[in-house]
């Protein structure tokens, strides 16, 4: 037993060497000079219509917890612009979902829509770090349940939003 305790760290040794000996290494990329720059793709998020994703786009969605309201608002491009706080006025945070708003700004989100089958997933990040929704529409697009999942705080809740229809004046 002891000769193999012995013999152990040396058999491991031998046991890392991934590529025989007389095996030339592979050969190494050069850059070629007229080669065009690679595309940025950091920046560039690719939208994917929700077509026959059942939801409205007529208004917004909304779901009430204690004094806080969280609205979602969808658009047909695969985006959806949320927001969450408290309210002076009804409907005021509502007003913020735009198409092109920016995330970050006053609590806001603008995330892609992944849709896939009957099921709807969104990936939020922010400062503080990351939400992921994942539900379904119901009703014919007059209700959305989403699972809010935080990777912040492991917090899991689940949202029925309802939908509200926008008023026109």
């Amino acid at each position: 037993m002891r000769r193999f305790l012995t013999a152990l760290p040396v058999l491991m040794t031998v046991s890392c060497v991934d590529t025989p000996a007389d095996v030339p290494p592979p050969p190494v990329d050069t850059p070629d000079e007229t080669a065009t720059a690679p595309v940025d793709t950091v920046n560039t998020v690719q939208l994917v219509p929700l077509t026959g994703s059942g939801l409205r786009y007529d208004g917004v969605y909304r779901f009430d917890l204690g004094g806080i309201r969280y609205y979602m608002r969808f658009f047909e491009r695969g985006s959806a612009a949320f927001v969450g706080g408290t309210e002076k006025k009804d409907g005021e945070l509502a007003g913020l979902l735009t198409m092109d708003v920016k995330s970050g700004w006053n609590s806001v989100h603008n995330c892609p829509v992944d849709q896939r089958n009957d099921s709807l997933f969104i990936r939020s990040v922010g400062m503080k770090g990351v939400i992921n929704y994942a539900g379904q529409v119901h009703a014919n697009g007059d209700s959305l349940r989403l699972l809010r999942v935080s990777e912040i705080n492991g917090v899991r809740q689940l949202f029925n939003y309802g939908f509200v229809p926008d008023v026109r004046p």
